[in-house]
């Protein structure tokens, strides 16, 4: 299947026809604040076997594991697309929202649920990790 994501003013854009390695639902503080939103559901993918056009910006931080994370943005728009992390060295993390249909985000597993904001419901027999998966 090939899957396409992009962001709202089309300009950045990924492709890839491998199928994703990992999804997941991110709690900690720094997804919550980057997205303005309640938790961060991210596809990751084989880097070497998408391929990315478009400009965009990139906002690097140390995230709570200790890693170097980098955020990339579009340049024009500023839509959050893509998450590199040093804990998963050859993937790329895509937003979910931003892949096009007929994708169904089906997350694996729940991480830093010790930062989940209240009311925010996982469900039953769910993966959980207080933390990171490392």
């Amino acid at each position: 299947m090939k899957y396409i994501a992009q962001c709202e003013c089309g300009q950045l854009k990924l492709e890839t026809d491998s199928e994703p390695v990992l999804e997941l639902r991110c709690h900690c503080r720094d997804c919550q604040d980057a997205l303005r939103a309640d938790y961060a559901t991210i596809v990751f993918f084989k880097m070497d076997e998408a391929v990315v056009t478009g400009e965009f910006a990139e906002k690097i931080y140390l995230a709570e594991s200790g890693n170097e994370t980098c955020r990339q943005y579009c340049d024009h728009c500023n839509t959050m697309m893509f998450d590199r992390s040093e804990g998963f060295l050859h993937l790329l993390g895509v937003m979910s929202d931003r892949l096009q249909r007929p994708f169904e985000s089906d997350p694996s597993c729940h991480v830093y649920v010790r930062d989940k904001k209240p009311g925010v419901e996982i469900p039953a027999g769910t993966k959980q990790h207080e933390a990171g998966l490392g």
